[in-house]
């Protein structure tokens, strides 16, 4: 029964301890027997009939342990500004490429849109322009300087064809046709005619 709790012991005082680690790494601390359990406690405190478990850490050990925390802290700077100076880096490169990267040309300034602008100039300007032929020219410039057609146009579908009887006077005359030569079997061909 005795070494039945004593191996009980064993992980518990290691959980103790595992759990106390941290705490243990920086201070010093003592092992205690609860007067009214009869358990084992850890604490940084002394007390009495207490045995100290972690020495009292040495003035050169505090000095080291601070030397590396301060260049855990130095390495933790220089790794966020590393981080830093690649995302700056990317977006530099990506500015760049964006720069690079050609515009797309705006309706209004495309060369469709002044070839119709001048057609529709033409129009405007010609004589023998039809107030129609005027309307369609500006509407077709409008459509295609990306700008909605103006209202006084009405867009119409092309009107269908109609249907037109055959007229047998304006179609010239049927060519005769020639019956296709008879064909004989060689040594069998008729002599020609003189």
């Amino acid at each position: 029964m005795i070494t039945t709790a004593k191996h009980a012991l064993v992980p518990r005082t290691l959980l103790a301890l595992a759990l106390f680690a941290p705490l243990l790494a920086s201070a010093q601390a003592y092992r205690c027997q609860d007067a009214a359990s009869g358990r084992t406690l850890y604490t940084d405190q002394p007390c009495k009939g207490g045995a100290t478990v972690v020495p009292k850490p040495t003035d050169e050990q505090l000095r080291q342990d601070a030397e590396r925390a301060q260049q855990a802290r130095e390495r933790a700077v220089q790794q966020r500004e590393d981080a830093v100076l690649r995302q700056q880096q990317q977006l530099d490169a990506d500015r760049t490429a964006e720069a690079q990267r050609p515009r797309p040309v705006p309706p209004a300034e495309s060369e469709a849109c002044r070839r119709a602008r001048e057609e529709a100039s033409f129009r405007a300007a010609s004589v023998t322009a039809s107030e129609e032929q005027i309307r369609t020219a500006r509407a077709n410039a409008a459509l295609a300087c990306g700008q909605p057609a103006p209202a006084e146009v009405v867009v119409l579908p092309p009107p269908l064809p109609r249907w037109r009887p055959p007229r047998p006077w304006n179609d010239p005359p049927p060519r005769p046709q020639r019956p296709p030569p008879p064909q004989y079997a060689p040594g069998t061909e008729p002599l020609p005619m003189r």
